[in-house]
Parts: structure tokens; sequence; C-alpha cells
């Protein structure tokens, strides 16, 4: 078991120079000492402890390889690469303590962070990260993702179900945490109450095929009264079709698009003080056609490019 930090891999893809200086794809764009960049947490220990789908490791390198081809927007961003966080084994806290003091030093260099999953233990290191870079910040959370994620540790200690519930326990005076598209069938009636008795902000997935701005509101109103944002989205919050090669697939999900609507959301509404996102839960190996990295591909740009 043992925990490394490796170096960014070089970025490649298709090359279009017939077509002029517009014709960009994003891996054109990483380089060193940029505003934005994305660190990966190559790590399966949490999906493991969690009874899940391993191969959450491998999502790091999938989601850049999809995302290195992807096309440039106009005015696009350069962005750094600043390499993985490798856990071996099951020497998940450990990395989580790594991951989480490279982002504290992260983000005294960039002015937005995304991290690349791993499973939703990443979230865990996020916010511990978050939180040492900005000590008395007012920090609130907005997760997509079809689980509240709101297990108690066991004896085996946290896991990819446990993170929000670690989060509370590290700071209960200032938690703040809206789940958006979960689903009531994915989660028990002892983490929904857990969920009530904390007053977590609650948006089930019914609701936002039913009305994609229906969100809108809790999310204006976190963003409103905090200091700081930090966005996690959960791919499995989307439809099995749209992302199967997650952990746990989910049988309806959210469609694409309004998932897409409240990033984009959330980004106009947050502003600067969105500093940190991280994309999790992508497992490469259960991934027909690459279509989930794709699709978390999608995300990202958005996330990193405006």
């Amino acid at each position: 078991m043992s925990v490394t930090r490796t170096q960014a891999p070089d970025w490649t893809g298709r090359m279009d120079p017939e077509d002029g200086p517009d014709a960009i794809r994003l891996h054109q764009l990483v380089q060193p000492d940029a505003n934005r960049a994305v660190i990966g947490f190559a790590c399966d220990a949490g999906v493991k402890r969690n009874k899940g789908r391993v191969g959450a490791r491998d999502g790091p390198a999938a989601l850049r390889q999809a995302l290195a081809i992807l096309a440039a927007p106009h005015n696009a961003l350069a962005f750094s690469d600043l390499g993985d966080v490798a856990v071996t084994g099951d020497a998940l806290e450990a990395g989580q303590d790594t991951l989480a003091n490279t982002i504290a030093d992260a983000l005294h260099r960039h002015d937005r962070l995304v991290v690349l999953g791993g499973g939703h233990e990443t979230a865990f290191a996020s916010y511990q990260g978050l939180r040492k870079r900005h000590r008395d910040a007012r920090i609130g959370i907005i997760n997509l993702d079809a689980h509240l994620d709101l297990r108690l540790p066991g004896e085996a200690g946290g896991s990819s179900g446990t993170p929000f519930a670690q989060i509370r326990a590290l700071d209960p005076e200032r938690f703040d945490y809206l789940c958006v598209g979960y689903a009531e069938e994915a989660n028990t009636q002892a983490l929904l109450k857990r969920a009530q008795d904390w007053g977590v902000g609650l948006v089930r997935d019914h609701e936002l095929i039913a009305d994609p701005l229906v969100a809108n509101q809790a999310i204006s109103e976190l963003i409103a009264r905090n200091d700081h944002v930090y966005l996690t989205i959960d791919i499995d919050v989307l439809s099995h079709f749209q992302a199967p090669g997650v952990s746990a697939p989910a049988a309806r999900g959210v469609p694409l698009s309004t998932i897409e609507q409240i990033v984009g959301f959330v980004l106009a509404k947050a502003g600067a003080r969105l500093a940190l996102a991280d994309l999790v839960e992508l497992c490469p190996a259960r991934d027909q056609d690459g279509v989930t990295a794709k699709t978390a591909a999608i995300l990202a740009r958005h996330l990193l490019m405006r």
C-alpha cells in the first residue's frame, strides 16, 4: 500500500494545421503556470470499501484522453496539468491527505482547479484542500449525484459512500451541502432522514427531469451565503446509456443537457467563488465505446474554459 505523486503525462491529439490558427484542440492549451489546472486522483480504495465496481483508479487517464481531443472554444483558456496522486492498495487516508495538501498548495497558484477522480472519496480530500486554503471562509458544497453519500464510516474507515458525513464531522458548524439529482430508490430511508436532520438541501432526479431549472433557486441561495463554492459531479447522476462506465449506473438518471445547464448556472452565479470542482466515479473498464469518458470530458471542458 502506498501513495505516490506522478508527473503529468504528455497531452497529444489530432492536429489540423491546414485549417489555420483557430483549429485548436484542448491538448494544445496545456502549459505550465496557467490560471486553471487539473489534477488526478487515481484511487480505487474508496469504491472497493463501498462494495462497488472497481476501476476508478484509471479514471484520470481516460478523462484526460477524452478531454485532449475536444475542440477549444472561442477565447479558450490555457490550463496546467499537475499530474496524479496515485493510491496503491488500501492507502486511502494517506492518499486523501496528500491530495488535500496538493490542492491547498495549488490554489495559491491557480484560480480554478478541476480534480479528476477517483471514486467519490475524492470529495473528502477536495473539501479538506479548499478548507486548508481558506480556513475561516464559508464553503458551500453542491453535489450533482444520484447518491447522498452520507453513510457513516465503518471499521475500515471512509469510502466512496461517506465523504459528506466525514466533511460534516470535520466541520459541523459550517456544513452547507446541497445534493442535486438524487434518486430516491438509490438512498435508504436512514440516509434520507440523516439528510433532513443535518439540513441538507435536496433536489430529486424526478424534479429535474420535469423542470431542468428547478434547482436554480437552491443553488443561488447556497452561493449567496458562502464565500467559496465547491462543485462535485458524480458521473452516475446521468442515465446509464450516457454514463455506463461508472461504479453504479443509474437506471433513470438526469439528462446530460440538464446537468450541463446546472454546471453553466453554477459557473455564471459563482464566478470566482468557484475555485474547486471535481468529476468522480469514471470506471473505464466498464465504459462501452468510451462514452462515459467523453461525457465527463464535456463537463470538464465547461469547468476549465468558462
